[in-house]
């Protein structure tokens, strides 16, 4: 089984970006997975407002479970209100954020990555607060312009908030990573959200960050019987495994 984890791909409703992960996906068929950890879309406002705009995407994650590929699909912190619509339309997988799986001899500790950011305690209690059900309710039911308006208000605040914090404010904290894996149980942690890829040591093992694709595409591709594949990433094979 060739497993395929991607994230902060950030797709927006333009058909060159969407033409772009069709054409990723399209190198992969049967007996492979795709992972998703979070992101996939830039904004996701709701399944009745965004299943129309990106019909290519849906369609692409469609003919991939038509050709044999499964689709595994983690929402993150721009797209968390991706429903079951969405999931009916592709045939894509719902995968819970955090997932433990097992590959090529290895236990992967998969998320996006945001809840382990804990040094940003404003974010963290924003994220528990638009994340509440009643929130999430009230919110999808108002109508399109409704919704686009209260969106580009939080992405404001988010933009003006983001520049007074420092990185490391903003990064996934090492002692909680390393806490994550022991719970797990894996050696391995699998995430995106901050989008700076690479590969950091810890005591109970590793941490993998793929990078987002803002510029060109990053993946880590992985087949049950080799070595795994970072497309960039910023690492090799070696650092992930050796």
């Amino acid at each position: 089984m060739l497993r395929v984890f991607i994230a902060d791909l950030h797709l927006r409703a333009h058909a060159q970006d969407q033409a772009r992960f069709g054409d990723f996906l399209q190198g992969f068929g049967a007996h492979s997975e795709l992972y998703v950890l979070g992101d996939l879309f830039d904004l996701w406002l709701g399944d009745d407002l965004d299943l129309p705009r990106y019909r290519p995407v849906i369609d692409a994650l469609r003919a991939y479970d038509e050709r044999g590929g499964v689709a595994r699909i983690m929402v993150g912190n721009h797209d968390f209100l991706i429903g079951d619509a969405f999931f009916a339309q592709t045939r894509a997988r719902p995968l819970p954020d955090p997932t433990v799986i097992e590959h090529a001899g290895q236990r992967l500790l998969l998320t996006h990555g945001d809840a382990l950011c804990l040094a940003d305690v404003d974010y963290q209690a924003f994220r528990d607060r638009i994340r509440h059900p009643a929130f999430v309710a009230q919110f999808l039911a108002q109508p399109a312009e409704q919704r686009i308006a209260v969106a580009r208000e939080f992405q404001d605040g988010s933009r003006t908030a983001t520049a007074e914090k420092t990185a490391a404010m903003m990064d996934v904290d090492a002692d909680a990573a390393h806490a994550a894996l022991i719970d797990a149980g894996a050696s391995l942690l699998l995430h995106g959200h901050t989008h700076r890829p690479g590969v950091h040591p810890l005591p109970a093992g590793r941490r993998l960050v793929l990078g987002p694709w803002f510029e060109k595409e990053s993946a880590l591709i992985w087949p049950a019987d080799g070595a795994p594949q970072p497309l960039n990433m910023g690492c090799n094979a070696a650092d992930i495994v050796g």
